[in-house]
């Protein structure tokens, strides 16, 4: 996840009360909507028509602190929606686009949000990417019955799906959990220190981590997995997101501890542009790992010569192929900016796959036959291969082996300025490069 979007470096420093507003439109124009009901661009109270426009309705934080994020969410959505719509529409039906903003997607607001689609709105499917409080969205839709696909990264709605499939089947994660981050990271560092791709070859690290819950997942899931795989970990650090003055005497913790991997998880931008600067300054003998914030294109604006060895990594990511780059170009010319990894692509997929289930099925109506069809789906798009696993993504290499049956982990590594994936092939650009600072162990 990342951060704001008119001041980044104030992420999480304040909360905003007012609930989202509608939006209706295309991407040629969105026109502020009454938020009262019956402004949701339709008859929002009425029966869903079976000859007019499919309603789709996305939920996205758009002036809250993760704003950046929320807008490439609604562009990844919307350059999908206006394609299909160019093609000649979906069943021979355009279709409509109406937008709530969760602002700082607290819990409140994502209540909000979300009443507000299922009894005002009552759209044929809803889109959203992550949620900063996520959790209600999900029996909202499930009491609804309504159709509903987001890009959360989050374990937590595996187990809630499992727990009760005949509830939650209206719901999918179109992206694997963020169980990997942590399980992925562990065997690839431990793959680079069997092959000696690092001069420091200890099998020892340390774990600096945001102590929010999403954070604090993907760290415990790395050291668990690292602790599986025989190396120690001397410690585990952590801080509060946006809250960091000074990264040096955080960092200074693990100097006398001989590591020779540095574990690091906050999905502020900010956060880790200054954390690398910091760590520049006098680094440790340790290659060291930031989590999902480099992905944003504001990363390296920040972190300027200082992020060069960095290594990250996602598991929504585009791939670099000529797919991927004809769509970075075609995102480019629709809104006059370059996509960041994740959330533009990502979205854009999920309504091809909801589109592709519809076709099959032939009726956006029909609900539980459209779940049924995306659940049998196999649907290779930006970020990879679409196939769902109790109803969430799933991850290639390691969840499975078979690169045509799931999305990447992408691990990335930002090398003379540019972003080159070293990780997993066959979807690399480049090799792994030691760290110019990492010296013999």
């Amino acid at each position: 996840m990342a951060d704001k979007r008119l001041s980044r470096r104030d992420v999480l420093s304040k909360a905003t009360l007012a609930a989202g507003g509608l939006v209706v439109g295309g991407a040629a124009g969105f026109v502020i909507g009454d938020q009262s009901a019956g402004a949701s661009g339709g008859d929002a109270g009425g029966p869903r028509s079976s000859g007019g426009p499919i309603k789709v309705a996305g939920v996205f934080p758009l002036t809250g602190v993760v704003a950046a994020d929320g807008t490439e969410m609604r562009n990844g959505t919307v350059m999908a929606i206006d394609e299909i719509n160019a093609a000649g529409g979906l069943l021979g039906r355009k279709l409509e686009y109406i937008e709530v903003d969760d602002q700082d997607s607290s819990s409140d607001q994502i209540t909000s949000a979300f009443r507000r689609v299922v009894d005002q709105i009552k759209p044929h499917v809803a889109f959203s990417g992550y949620h900063l409080a996520t959790g209600p969205q999900f029996d909202i839709v499930a009491d609804a019955q309504q159709l509903y696909y987001e890009l959360g990264t989050a374990s937590a709605w595996v187990k809630l799906y499992k727990s009760n499939p005949n509830r939650y089947w209206c719901a999918f994660q179109g992206d694997p959990t963020e169980v990997w981050y942590g399980v992925g990271l562990a065997r690839w560092m431990d793959e680079q220190v069997a092959k000696k791709a690092v001069p420091n070859t200890v099998k020892r690290a340390g774990i600096l981590t945001a102590d929010d819950a999403y954070d604090a997942s993907i760290a415990n899931h790395y050291k668990a997995e690292a602790e599986r795989l025989g190396w120690t970990v001397t410690r585990l650090e952590r801080f509060t997101a946006g809250k960091v003055t000074d990264w040096g005497p955080l960092i200074s913790k693990f100097r006398n501890d001989g590591i020779s991997f540095l574990f690091t998880a906050t999905f502020s931008t900010p956060d880790n542009a200054a954390m690398i600067q910091a760590f520049a300054q006098n680094p440790l003998n340790a290659v060291l790992y930031q989590q999902y914030g480099p992905s944003v294109p504001e990363y390296l604006n920040l972190a300027g010569n200082a992020a060069n060895g960095v290594v990250w990594s996602t598991v929504l990511g585009r791939i670099p192929d000529a797919r991927g780059k004809a769509w970075v170009d075609a995102y480019q010319a629709k809104f006059h900016k370059a996509p960041g990894w994740a959330n533009a692509p990502g979205n854009y997929d999920l309504v091809m796959l909801w589109a592709e289930a519809v076709r099959e099925v032939g009726d956006p109506s029909d609900f539980k036959a459209v779940a049924a069809a995306t659940e049998k789906l196999t649907l290779r798009g930006v970020v990879g291969s679409h196939t769902m696993a109790d109803h969430a993504g799933v991850q290639y290499p390691y969840q499975t082996a078979d690169a045509s049956l799931g999305q990447p982990q992408l691990i990335l590594q930002i090398q003379n300025g540019q972003q080159q994936v070293i990780f997993p092939a066959p979807y690399t650009t480049a090799d792994f490069q030691a760290p110019s600072w990492v010296k013999q162990g």
